[in-house]
């Protein structure tokens, strides 16, 4: 199984989101599941965001694509690829500002694709990665549940939720460690435990799937 493993977090150190889908993954491998990683780090390597030359390349068949909007449009090209050939995806986030980081949202722009990740002609629209798991492994500083300080804001978990829906992607799960700034480090401290035992049996389930 080909996992494409995939972190957004700005923090290339002491980072909650990254170490909580690095544990997904180690998981995975425990419970002897034969998968190789295909790894993207969007702090490392941060994607163009759409421009011009994108948007126009989106609209039009390849054989009216000029020599510019080839170039500008073979990192989609590529990444769309590597979600194609990819049987889950694991999504390690934070939160910032309510949502995801850009550097995320310019992902989902790149691989969200007419004629490759979802197909809208006569009959309607259809998403085409329905048979790609996905999870989601997210860190955030405060609590969003109902009566929480942040109730309401979590605007990360609806948004990817409609993107990959739209896309085709029926089996996706959540795992979130909070509140891991605003609570103190020993609210932190069981928050993250909590977050990892959660992942191990989303893990779990994974595996058994595939075995």
């Amino acid at each position: 199984m080909k996992i494409l493993h995939i972190d957004a977090s700005a923090r290339t150190e002491g980072s909650y989101s990254r170490r909580l889908s690095s544990h997904f993954i180690d998981c995975l491998h425990e419970n002897g599941l034969a998968i190789t990683v295909d790894r993207l780090d969007l702090a490392l390597h941060a994607l163009r965001h759409f421009g011009a030359l994108e948007t126009a390349a989106i609209t039009l068949p390849e054989t009216e694509h000029s020599a510019e909007m080839r170039q500008a449009i073979a990192p989609s090209d590529a990444l769309v690829a590597r979600v194609l050939a990819a049987d889950g995806i694991v999504i390690g986030t934070p939160i910032y500002n309510f949502g995801m980081p850009s550097t995320l949202k310019a992902f989902f722009d790149h691989v969200s694709r007419n004629g490759k990740t979802f197909l809208a002609d006569g009959t309607g629209m259809r998403g085409l990665l329905g048979d790609t798991r996905v999870a989601v492994l997210s860190a955030t500083g405060g609590t969003y549940g109902p009566g929480d300080v942040f109730d309401g804001l979590d605007c990360l978990t609806p948004h990817i939720r409609a993107i990959l829906g739209f896309l085709g992607v029926t089996d996706l799960s959540f795992v979130a460690a909070q509140p891991m700034m605003f609570a103190g480090p020993d609210a932190a401290a069981m928050s993250f435990e909590a977050a990892k035992a959660e992942a191990a049996s989303l893990a779990k389930t994974w595996s058994t799937a595939w075995n």
